[in-house]
């Protein structure tokens, strides 16, 4: 016998409401998705949606949220290098890449959705720092990981990109990579100082 609504956990009922709100932002992106329209795919009242978010941008960062739990503890278990590890959450990202444009458009105004992509630039910004701990010395290392995160994060926002950013990220690694390993140019020789009796007066 099916259960009452109210015998479903809480917990239960909020990740059924996360995962229906997932496709409706995916389908339609945050601009063309309504709370009423969630809750009509969810099958529930435009009301209650509110006793569990208190508006659309709470509602789209508790998505975003639940995403980069699920992808922050998958990729925590691989066994790659950290380059592959980077790659493998770029590469989530970018499955979902149609949402990223509304993280940057909306963050400034939306605190939720700005804690968000704090928590994202975060991990990011973690990983790339593994990913880079080789290619670069160790003073340059942190302007190196915000280079590949704003590499990253500038691709993500673009909502009709060239090129994948993930072809950016590792054109970049691969340019450390060579700066790492390239012999330092030799010094040009110090100019001979002419001998005094060549001084004309």
């Amino acid at each position: 016998m099916p259960r009452n609504r109210q015998e479903v956990p809480r917990e239960e009922r909020i990740d059924a409401l996360l995962a229906v709100a997932e496709q409706q932002f995916l389908a339609r992106g945050f601009a063309g998705t309504s709370i009423a329209e969630i809750a009509r795919a969810a099958g529930i009242e435009p009301g209650s949606v509110y006793w569990y978010f208190r508006s659309k941008d709470h509602a789209f960062a508790a998505v975003l949220n639940r995403l980069l739990d699920g992808e922050t503890e998958r990729i925590a278990r691989l066994p790659d290098e950290p380059a592959q590890k980077l790659f493998a959450a770029l590469d989530s990202v970018e499955r979902r890449r149609t949402l990223h444009p509304c993280v940057a458009e909306r963050a400034p105004h939306a605190p939720p959705i700005m804690e968000y992509h704090e928590r994202l630039h975060e991990w990011l910004h973690g990983l790339a720092l593994s990913a880079v701990a080789d290619l670069v010395p160790e003073p340059d290392r942190e302007i190196a990981a915000d280079a590949v995160v704003a590499t990253i994060e500038g691709g993500l926002a673009n909502p009709a990109p060239s090129r994948p950013t993930s072809h950016l990220v590792r054109y970049l690694l691969a340019a450390l990579a060579t700066t790492r390993t390239s012999p330092a140019p030799a010094a040009a020789p110090a100019p001979v100082p002419a001998p005094l009796d060549a001084v004309t007066h």
